[in-house]
């Protein structure tokens, strides 16, 4: 008798009169009754709640993502010693840092037809930021988005004036870093 004969012998579904004479498969019988009975018995029980919940949890995708403001450590505005230091002089330029990265920002053109530009590059040897999506915010609500590409870089055209930040979402930290205006306030 085959494994599968035996099992539907055990469950009752078929009736062999093999497994009676031959000496051979009635071992056999007699080992798989022995596990079918173990693995049927009362005293099994389900695990507690408490331990499914934790093994559950093993699986599923942690949701949770950290967050952190991004300080301004350089604005070519706010410091016009260095105006025209890091790339030419009608942009402006600014530094967002966080405790692993750096933001490079250039804001260039008039206000009818202004683009953001960035960089975010890690301050470790990787270099590159690459697994991250770029929000330009306006009063707090996104109005667009960017991938970053394979230098860490990203852009906006036509940006509006007010008061804008960038939300940067990585795969594990979600940071915000407001951008200054050109007279030194809160707005761009």
């Amino acid at each position: 008798m085959n494994t599968e004969a035996i099992i539907d012998f055990l469950e009752g579904r078929t009736e062999d009169k093999h497994g009676d004479e031959c000496p051979d498969c009635r071992t056999r019988i007699e080992e798989w009754r022995q596990l079918h009975s173990r693995l049927h018995r009362s005293q099994l029980s389900d695990a507690p709640a408490a331990v499914l919940k934790d093994a559950y949890g093993i699986q599923q995708p942690r949701t949770t993502v950290g967050q952190a403001l991004a300080a301004l450590i350089f604005d070519s505005f706010k410091q016009p010693a260095f105006a025209g230091a890091r790339g030419a002089v009608d942009s402006r330029q600014m530094v967002l840092r966080t405790a692993e990265f750096d933001v490079h920002i250039r804001i260039s053109g008039k206000a009818e037809n202004r683009q953001i530009t960035g960089q975010i590059m890690t301050r470790t040897e990787s270099g590159f930021v690459e697994l991250a999506r770029v929000h330009l915010l306006l009063n707090g609500e996104p109005i667009q988005s960017a991938e970053l590409d394979a230098l860490g870089e990203f852009e906006f055209d036509d940006t509006p004036v007010g008061q804008l930040s960038l939300q940067i979402d990585l795969p594990n930290l979600t940071v915000i870093g407001a951008l200054g205006n050109e007279d030194n306030e809160d707005v761009v």
